[in-house]
Protein backbone atom coordinates (compact mmCIF):
# COMPACT_ATOMS: atom_id res chain seq x y z
CA UNK A 1 0.00 0.00 0.00
CA UNK A 2 1.40 3.45 -1.04
CA UNK A 3 1.02 6.82 0.14
CA UNK A 4 -2.19 9.28 0.21
CA UNK A 5 -2.61 12.33 -1.87
CA UNK A 6 -5.30 14.78 -1.06
CA UNK A 7 -5.65 17.59 -4.08
CA UNK A 8 -7.56 20.67 -3.80
CA UNK A 9 -7.15 20.83 -0.16
CA UNK A 10 -7.91 24.13 0.91
CA UNK A 11 -10.15 24.67 4.34
CA UNK A 12 -10.99 20.75 4.19
CA UNK A 13 -8.71 20.89 7.98
CA UNK A 14 -10.51 17.52 9.29
CA UNK A 15 -10.90 15.48 6.28
CA UNK A 16 -7.73 16.09 5.84
CA UNK A 17 -6.71 14.81 9.62
CA UNK A 18 -9.07 11.62 9.45
CA UNK A 19 -6.57 10.49 6.46
CA UNK A 20 -3.88 11.61 8.58
CA UNK A 21 -4.74 9.78 11.35
CA UNK A 22 -5.86 6.54 9.29
CA UNK A 23 -2.40 6.72 7.00
CA UNK A 24 -0.17 6.84 10.37
CA UNK A 25 -1.43 3.45 11.92
CA UNK A 26 -0.99 1.87 9.27
CA UNK A 27 2.68 3.51 8.63
CA UNK A 28 1.48 5.85 5.16
CA UNK A 29 1.91 9.14 4.88
CA UNK A 30 -1.00 12.42 3.86
CA UNK A 31 0.22 14.83 1.50
CA UNK A 32 -1.57 17.49 0.95
CA UNK A 33 -1.53 19.95 -2.68
CA UNK A 34 -2.83 23.14 -3.28
CA UNK A 35 -1.85 26.14 -5.08
CA UNK A 36 -2.29 28.66 -1.71
CA UNK A 37 1.43 28.16 0.38
CA UNK A 38 -1.42 29.33 3.59
CA UNK A 39 -3.96 26.60 2.41
CA UNK A 40 -5.06 25.71 5.87
CA UNK A 41 -5.36 22.05 5.26
CA UNK A 42 -1.29 21.70 4.43
CA UNK A 43 -1.17 22.07 8.23
CA UNK A 44 -0.37 18.40 9.94
CA UNK A 45 0.08 16.63 6.74
CA UNK A 46 3.10 14.55 6.10
CA UNK A 47 4.26 17.18 3.09
CA UNK A 48 2.62 19.98 1.13
CA UNK A 49 2.99 20.01 -2.66
CA UNK A 50 2.41 22.81 -4.82
CA UNK A 51 0.20 22.53 -7.68
CA UNK A 52 -1.09 25.07 -10.39
CA UNK A 53 -4.49 26.37 -10.35
CA UNK A 54 -6.63 23.81 -11.14
CA UNK A 55 -7.64 25.46 -14.68
CA UNK A 56 -3.62 25.69 -15.55
CA UNK A 57 -3.03 23.30 -18.31
CA UNK A 58 -0.57 22.07 -16.39
CA UNK A 59 -2.13 20.96 -13.29
CA UNK A 60 -2.63 17.10 -14.63
CA UNK A 61 0.77 17.06 -15.52
CA UNK A 62 2.14 18.63 -12.26
CA UNK A 63 -0.03 15.76 -10.46
CA UNK A 64 0.77 12.75 -12.18
CA UNK A 65 4.15 13.74 -11.79
CA UNK A 66 3.43 14.13 -7.65
CA UNK A 67 1.96 10.79 -7.53
CA UNK A 68 5.01 8.87 -9.30
CA UNK A 69 7.41 11.00 -7.24
CA UNK A 70 5.70 10.49 -4.17
CA UNK A 71 4.66 6.70 -4.22
CA UNK A 72 1.10 7.67 -4.31
CA UNK A 73 -1.60 4.90 -4.09
CA UNK A 74 -4.99 7.12 -3.52
CA UNK A 75 -5.89 10.43 -4.65
CA UNK A 76 -8.94 11.76 -2.64
CA UNK A 77 -10.42 14.79 -4.46
CA UNK A 78 -12.39 17.39 -2.42
CA UNK A 79 -14.52 19.87 -5.03
CA UNK A 80 -16.81 19.30 -7.11
CA UNK A 81 -14.82 21.34 -10.04
CA UNK A 82 -11.60 18.39 -9.98
CA UNK A 83 -14.04 15.61 -10.43
CA UNK A 84 -14.93 15.79 -13.96
CA UNK A 85 -10.63 15.94 -14.24
CA UNK A 86 -10.33 13.10 -12.10
CA UNK A 87 -12.12 10.93 -13.91
CA UNK A 88 -11.42 11.41 -17.01
CA UNK A 89 -8.15 10.50 -16.41
CA UNK A 90 -8.59 7.44 -14.44
CA UNK A 91 -6.45 5.39 -16.25
CA UNK A 92 -3.59 7.44 -16.32
CA UNK A 93 -3.56 8.10 -12.75
CA UNK A 94 -3.68 4.39 -12.62
CA UNK A 95 -0.90 3.98 -14.85
CA UNK A 96 1.30 6.08 -12.52
CA UNK A 97 0.20 3.66 -9.49
CA UNK A 98 -2.90 5.51 -7.73
CA UNK A 99 -6.30 4.79 -7.14
CA UNK A 100 -8.51 7.85 -7.89
CA UNK A 101 -11.23 8.01 -5.27
CA UNK A 102 -14.06 9.21 -7.92
CA UNK A 103 -16.93 7.78 -9.59
CA UNK A 104 -17.24 7.28 -13.03
CA UNK A 105 -17.15 10.31 -15.51
CA UNK A 106 -20.92 9.37 -16.41
CA UNK A 107 -22.35 9.52 -12.72
CA UNK A 108 -19.85 12.70 -12.18
CA UNK A 109 -21.68 14.02 -15.78
CA UNK A 110 -25.34 13.69 -13.65
CA UNK A 111 -24.18 14.52 -10.58
CA UNK A 112 -22.35 18.21 -11.77
CA UNK A 113 -26.38 18.72 -13.85
CA UNK A 114 -29.34 19.42 -11.79
CA UNK A 115 -31.19 18.58 -14.68
CA UNK A 116 -29.83 15.26 -15.65
CA UNK A 117 -29.16 14.45 -12.01
CA UNK A 118 -33.17 14.75 -11.86
CA UNK A 119 -33.74 12.66 -14.94
CA UNK A 120 -31.90 10.41 -13.96
CA UNK A 121 -32.92 9.58 -10.23
CA UNK A 122 -36.89 10.10 -11.71
CA UNK A 123 -36.02 6.47 -14.51
CA UNK A 124 -35.28 5.10 -11.01
CA UNK A 125 -38.11 5.61 -9.18
CA UNK A 126 -36.41 8.10 -6.98
CA UNK A 127 -38.75 11.22 -6.39
CA UNK A 128 -37.14 14.42 -7.32
CA UNK A 129 -38.62 18.43 -7.63
CA UNK A 130 -40.74 18.66 -10.49
CA UNK A 131 -38.00 20.78 -13.14
CA UNK A 132 -38.56 23.14 -16.02
CA UNK A 133 -35.73 24.59 -18.30
CA UNK A 134 -36.25 27.56 -20.45
CA UNK A 135 -37.27 26.46 -23.32
CA UNK A 136 -39.67 24.85 -21.73
CA UNK A 137 -41.15 27.67 -20.04
CA UNK A 138 -44.03 28.36 -22.70
CA UNK A 139 -46.91 30.88 -22.05
CA UNK A 140 -48.97 27.64 -20.81
CA UNK A 141 -46.16 25.86 -19.19
CA UNK A 142 -45.69 29.52 -17.16
CA UNK A 143 -49.02 30.06 -16.15
CA UNK A 144 -49.45 26.46 -14.56
CA UNK A 145 -45.79 26.79 -12.66
CA UNK A 146 -46.63 26.56 -8.39
CA UNK A 147 -46.61 29.66 -6.90
CA UNK A 148 -43.47 28.85 -5.24
CA UNK A 149 -40.07 28.23 -7.28
CA UNK A 150 -36.60 27.86 -6.83
CA UNK A 151 -34.03 29.82 -9.98
CA UNK A 152 -30.54 27.88 -9.93
CA UNK A 153 -27.56 27.23 -12.35
CA UNK A 154 -28.04 23.60 -13.53
CA UNK A 155 -24.00 23.16 -12.32
CA UNK A 156 -24.30 25.40 -9.49
CA UNK A 157 -22.79 24.74 -5.94
CA UNK A 158 -22.76 26.03 -2.33
CA UNK A 159 -26.01 28.08 -2.48
CA UNK A 160 -24.06 30.32 -5.05
CA UNK A 161 -26.93 32.38 -7.24
CA UNK A 162 -29.87 30.51 -6.02
CA UNK A 163 -33.11 32.45 -6.40
CA UNK A 164 -36.65 31.44 -4.02
CA UNK A 165 -38.83 33.50 -6.42
CA UNK A 166 -43.09 33.36 -6.79
CA UNK A 167 -44.48 32.26 -10.38
CA UNK A 168 -44.45 35.77 -11.93
CA UNK A 169 -40.70 36.46 -11.04
CA UNK A 170 -39.56 33.65 -12.99
CA UNK A 171 -38.72 34.83 -16.29
CA UNK A 172 -37.00 37.86 -15.38
CA UNK A 173 -34.78 35.53 -13.12
CA UNK A 174 -33.99 33.01 -15.23
CA UNK A 175 -32.39 35.88 -17.67
CA UNK A 176 -29.60 36.79 -14.77
CA UNK A 177 -28.88 33.58 -13.51
CA UNK A 178 -26.00 31.32 -15.64
CA UNK A 179 -27.18 27.92 -17.18
CA UNK A 180 -30.59 28.75 -15.05
CA UNK A 181 -32.94 25.59 -14.17
CA UNK A 182 -36.53 26.24 -12.27
CA UNK A 183 -37.69 23.96 -10.12
CA UNK A 184 -40.36 23.57 -7.31
CA UNK A 185 -39.89 24.88 -3.93
CA UNK A 186 -39.98 22.40 -1.77
CA UNK A 187 -40.81 22.85 2.18
CA UNK A 188 -40.05 20.23 5.07
CA UNK A 189 -36.74 19.85 7.33
CA UNK A 190 -33.67 19.46 4.77
CA UNK A 191 -31.21 16.70 4.95
CA UNK A 192 -27.42 15.62 4.04
CA UNK A 193 -26.43 11.99 3.93
CA UNK A 194 -23.11 11.24 3.97
CA UNK A 195 -22.66 7.83 2.38
CA UNK A 196 -19.92 5.30 0.92
CA UNK A 197 -19.83 2.83 -1.85
CA UNK A 198 -16.19 0.79 -2.10
CA UNK A 199 -14.44 1.17 -5.40
CA UNK A 200 -16.64 -1.73 -6.86
CA UNK A 201 -19.88 0.32 -6.26
CA UNK A 202 -21.56 -1.73 -3.68
CA UNK A 203 -22.98 0.72 -1.12
CA UNK A 204 -21.20 0.28 2.36
CA UNK A 205 -22.33 2.99 5.29
CA UNK A 206 -24.23 5.99 5.30
CA UNK A 207 -24.90 8.96 8.08
CA UNK A 208 -27.79 11.00 7.68
CA UNK A 209 -27.82 14.32 9.15
CA UNK A 210 -29.22 18.02 9.81
CA UNK A 211 -27.71 20.92 8.80
CA UNK A 212 -28.72 23.13 11.79
CA UNK A 213 -26.66 26.79 10.74
CA UNK A 214 -24.72 26.55 7.58
CA UNK A 215 -21.95 29.19 6.23
CA UNK A 216 -21.05 29.73 2.93
CA UNK A 217 -23.03 26.46 1.86
CA UNK A 218 -20.98 24.45 4.79
CA UNK A 219 -22.51 22.70 7.49
CA UNK A 220 -21.02 24.44 10.77
CA UNK A 221 -23.83 23.08 12.97
CA UNK A 222 -25.44 19.65 13.08
CA UNK A 223 -26.81 16.80 14.05
CA UNK A 224 -26.87 12.68 13.18
CA UNK A 225 -30.70 11.27 12.81
CA UNK A 226 -31.76 7.68 13.30
CA UNK A 227 -31.47 6.03 10.06
CA UNK A 228 -34.39 3.31 11.09
CA UNK A 229 -37.11 5.33 9.22
CA UNK A 230 -35.02 7.24 6.23
CA UNK A 231 -33.17 3.96 5.90
CA UNK A 232 -35.31 2.50 3.22
CA UNK A 233 -35.59 5.38 1.09
CA UNK A 234 -31.69 6.05 1.56
CA UNK A 235 -30.91 2.21 0.42
CA UNK A 236 -32.60 2.47 -2.85
CA UNK A 237 -30.96 5.91 -3.68
CA UNK A 238 -27.60 4.72 -3.02
CA UNK A 239 -28.70 1.70 -4.73
CA UNK A 240 -29.63 3.52 -7.75
CA UNK A 241 -26.25 5.39 -7.43
CA UNK A 242 -24.33 2.44 -7.59
CA UNK A 243 -26.38 1.60 -10.81
CA UNK A 244 -25.35 5.12 -12.31
CA UNK A 245 -21.52 4.39 -11.62
CA UNK A 246 -20.87 6.08 -8.53
CA UNK A 247 -17.70 4.48 -6.45
CA UNK A 248 -16.47 6.14 -3.13
CA UNK A 249 -17.68 9.09 -1.09
CA UNK A 250 -21.16 10.27 -2.22
CA UNK A 251 -23.07 12.97 -0.47
CA UNK A 252 -27.14 13.08 -1.03
CA UNK A 253 -29.44 16.11 -0.03
CA UNK A 254 -33.39 15.63 0.11
CA UNK A 255 -36.57 17.31 1.68
CA UNK A 256 -38.54 15.52 4.02
CA UNK A 257 -42.02 16.72 2.75
CA UNK A 258 -45.67 16.04 3.03
CA UNK A 259 -45.27 13.16 -0.06
CA UNK A 260 -41.94 11.64 1.39
CA UNK A 261 -38.07 12.36 0.99
CA UNK A 262 -37.39 13.81 -2.49
CA UNK A 263 -33.94 14.04 -3.87
CA UNK A 264 -32.81 17.60 -4.70
CA UNK A 265 -28.68 17.02 -5.02
CA UNK A 266 -25.69 14.10 -5.55
CA UNK A 267 -22.49 15.07 -4.71
CA UNK A 268 -19.92 12.60 -5.77
CA UNK A 269 -17.34 13.47 -3.02
CA UNK A 270 -17.19 13.80 0.26
CA UNK A 271 -19.40 16.79 1.87
CA UNK A 272 -18.09 19.38 4.18
CA UNK A 273 -20.23 18.05 7.37
CA UNK A 274 -18.26 15.06 6.72
CA UNK A 275 -16.24 15.42 10.01
CA UNK A 276 -19.27 14.46 11.87
CA UNK A 277 -20.19 11.07 10.01
CA UNK A 278 -16.73 10.41 10.85
CA UNK A 279 -17.14 11.15 14.65
CA UNK A 280 -20.49 8.88 14.47
CA UNK A 281 -18.35 6.19 13.69
CA UNK A 282 -18.54 6.21 9.70
CA UNK A 283 -14.35 6.22 9.09
CA UNK A 284 -14.22 6.36 5.58
CA UNK A 285 -10.86 7.05 5.54
CA UNK A 286 -9.85 4.15 7.39
CA UNK A 287 -12.29 1.76 5.76
CA UNK A 288 -10.99 3.22 2.05
CA UNK A 289 -7.12 2.33 3.31
CA UNK A 290 -8.27 -1.29 4.14
CA UNK A 291 -9.98 -1.93 1.01
CA UNK A 292 -6.60 -0.48 -0.95
CA UNK A 293 -4.57 -3.36 1.07
CA UNK A 294 -6.49 -6.10 0.42
CA UNK A 295 -9.06 -6.29 3.18
CA UNK A 296 -12.64 -7.20 2.06
CA UNK A 297 -15.42 -4.11 2.80
CA UNK A 298 -17.80 -4.71 4.93
CA UNK A 299 -21.93 -3.50 4.71
CA UNK A 300 -22.32 -1.39 7.86
CA UNK A 301 -26.02 -0.01 7.22
CA UNK A 302 -26.98 1.37 10.51
CA UNK A 303 -23.76 1.42 12.39
CA UNK A 304 -23.54 4.87 13.79
CA UNK A 305 -24.07 7.23 16.85
CA UNK A 306 -27.68 8.99 16.63
CA UNK A 307 -28.25 12.22 18.39
CA UNK A 308 -24.22 13.76 17.69
CA UNK A 309 -23.87 17.21 17.49
CA UNK A 310 -21.66 19.04 16.07
CA UNK A 311 -20.32 22.87 16.48
CA UNK A 312 -17.65 24.40 14.61
CA UNK A 313 -15.08 27.46 15.17
CA UNK A 314 -12.61 28.67 13.28
CA UNK A 315 -8.62 27.93 14.52
CA UNK A 316 -5.40 30.25 13.93
CA UNK A 317 -2.18 28.80 12.59
CA UNK A 318 1.05 31.13 12.58
CA UNK A 319 4.09 30.88 10.28
CA UNK A 320 7.14 33.16 9.45
CA UNK A 321 7.97 31.70 6.30
CA UNK A 322 5.57 30.36 3.48
CA UNK A 323 5.77 27.01 2.32
CA UNK A 324 6.63 28.25 -1.25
Amino acid sequence: MSHVLVTCAGRRVSLVQGFVEAAHARGLKVLAADPDPLAPALVGVDQAVRVPPLADPDYLPTLLRVVREHGIGLVVPTIDTELPLLAQHVADLADAGATALVSSEGFVDICGDKALTAEAFAARGVDVPRSWLPDELTDDVLADLPDDLVVKPRNGSSSKDVHLVARDQVVQTVAVVPQPIVQERLTGPEVTVDALLDLEGRPLHYVPRTRIKTLGGESIQGVTLPHDELGPWIERVLAACSDLGARGPVTLQFFRTDRGPVLIEVNPRFGGGFPLTRAAGGDYPAWLLDELAGSAPTERFGDYRAGLYMTRHMVEHFTDTLRW
